[in-house]
């Protein structure tokens, strides 16, 4: 037998039919068309923003990252540049294409990828997704679970605190939409400032709502702090994404300007940022122009939701976060700024009170 003969009978061609459905199977020597089995166990596709945003993404990624370390979980993950590829990226994921397997979970991190997902979600019905801040109703999709925070508690902690550090009666807010989503969070924070100032002054706070009507654009976000420093605004609570790294430019500036005698102040939003508010964020020493940051747990949250789906205990639906179960907290770090322990009290107190349910907490934009 001749050489290409021996080659030709140790890879063997055996077409088969099975079930009416033609097959390709190579004895010998494995079967490079089946694909291989999917490495990951979860993909995340996130918010335009992209990674590096220091607050929402960065957030979930660590989320992503906690729960690789704690169980050896993996994911893959895409960062969309504009809200029109959202779709084809759950799609590219859902139908998974270069791997046998499924995907357990499939998490869009953002509101405005609630389109998407439903689309997807119809035609792949076996495919768990999960969205992080957007109510998609679980009767028409069951196979989606929505992420959702009761953002205006964390906001009115951080709002207290701003109402009794004010030196001059006025704070601000810069989000960035004007969104039902994002006014939670102002509505909180404007809230808390004025229960706390009123408490200590028998006076109704001065308070300023800004809106960039970006998530990226720090430019912008910087000018409206400027214009807000320079009015008598001297706390501002940022809640715009990348674009909020702006405000905390504004702060350094004017406080590089103005000295600390008459501190501007900014307050971060979904992660601790204090560090942000240092000359030098990867070497972080005091001072900072950050009091705290209102802490959205974002990553508690992408860090359950994974681990359920990958142990199989999760249960699709709606999955609330708030004060109660950990899901929002404020920072402390006692290495950059030590606030003074009557405000501290208060923010403690309030929170508890939040808890009880003895005050309510207003969740959507109630001044003119």
């Amino acid at each position: 037998m001749s050489a290409s003969n021996k080659t030709l009978a140790i890879v063997v061609i055996v077409v088969i039919a099975i079930a009416g459905i033609g097959g390709i199977v190579i004895l010998g020597g494995g079967n490079p068309f089946l694909p291989p089995e999917n490495p990951y166990d979860v993909a995340i596709v996130f918010a335009t923003g992209g990674l590096g945003d220091k607050s929402f993404n960065d957030g979930a990624y660590a989320g992503a990252e906690q729960a690789k370390e704690d169980y050896g979980i993996t994911f893959t993950y895409v960062e969309p540049t504009a809200t029109t590829e959202y779709e084809g990226f759950h799609r590219a994921y859902a139908a998974h294409a270069e791997y046998r397997d499924p995907y357990k979970m499939i998490i869009g991190i953002g509101f405005d990828q609630a389109e998407a997902i439903q689309t997807v979600a119809a035609e792949y019905p076996e495919q768990p997704f999960a969205i992080v801040d957007m109510y998609i109703d679980p009767t028409d999709y069951p196979n989606v679970t929505s992420i959702l925070f009761d953002e205006q508690e964390g906001s009115a902690i951080v709002g207290a605190i701003a109402g009794l550090m004010t030196k001059t009666g006025k704070v601000g807010f810069v989000g960035g939409m004007d969104i039902d989503l994002i006014n939670k969070f102002a509505a909180g924070y404007v809230w808390g400032a004025n229960y706390s100032y009123y408490d200590a002054n028998e006076a109704n706070i001065a308070f300023d709502v800004q809106y960039v009507g970006s998530w990226v654009d720090t430019a912008a976000g910087q000018s409206l702090a400027d214009a807000m420093y320079t009015a008598g605004t001297d706390i501002i609570f940022a809640a715009a994404g990348r674009s909020g790294l702006g405000v905390f430019d504004s702060a350094k500036n004017k406080n590089g300007t103005e000295g600390f005698d008459n501190p501007l102040w900014v307050i971060g939003v979904d992660s601790p940022q204090m560090y942000l508010g240092t000359d030098d964020p990867n070497n972080p020493a005091p001072p900072t122009v950050c009091l705290t940051s209102m802490l959205k747990k974002v990553d508690v949250a992408v860090y359950r939701t994974i681990v359920d789906a990958w142990s199989g205990t999760h249960v699709p639906g709606i999955k609330t976060f708030n004060l109660a179960n950990g899901g929002l907290g404020y920072e402390i770090n006692e290495d950059l700024l030590v606030l003074p322990q009557d405000v501290v009290n208060f923010a403690n107190q309030l929170r508890l009170d939040i808890v009880a349910g003895n005050v309510i907490v207003p969740s959507q934009k109630y001044w003119t």
